[in-house]
């Protein structure tokens, strides 16, 4: 039972790891990013082959911790198959775009990220980048993302 309860704890690891990796507090080496998209690779399999051994322990004895475990299991099941990236850091769609005198919430001191393409000019505040990451965007005919 003991090593169904570590299986299960590794796995919730696995599928926690990139998302710890990606916290700006972290000192992301070579090293750490390739054991996280490693974790992110596997975490799918073993998310799997442990939901199986803990259905089969369920099917087999049916106690509330097995049963506890096998949720868990399952839940890490789902979640690995989702890229967690995308929920957490989701890139903004449809901007809206106001002449800078129309903005009241931007200070002078705002450090901000401008982009000028075919002499059309937008000015992204890095405050506002730094919590969506990305920001789909298009000046004239031309698509881009900006993000930081």
């Amino acid at each position: 039972m003991l090593l169904l309860i570590a299986l299960t704890i590794f796995d919730v690891v696995l599928i926690l790891a990139p998302l710890v990796v990606a916290l700006p507090s972290v000192n992301q080496t070579p090293e750490l990013l390739g054991a996280a998209r490693a974790a992110q690779v596997i975490a799918p399999y073993a998310s799997l082959a442990l939901a199986a051994v803990l259905a089969v322990r369920l099917w087999r004895r049916r106690t509330w911790t097995v049963l506890a475990l096998t949720v868990v299991a399952l839940g890490c099941v789902a979640l690995s198959r989702v890229n967690l990236f995308e929920r957490i850091f989701a890139s903004v769609r449809d901007t809206q775009t106001a002449p800078v005198a129309d903005f009241h919430d931007i200070r002078d001191t705002d450090m901000v990220i401008g982009v000028t393409i075919e002499g059309q000019s937008r000015a992204y505040p890095v405050r506002y980048l730094a919590y969506h990451h990305m920001v789909n965007d298009r000046l004239g005919a031309t698509a881009f993302l900006p993000t930081y």
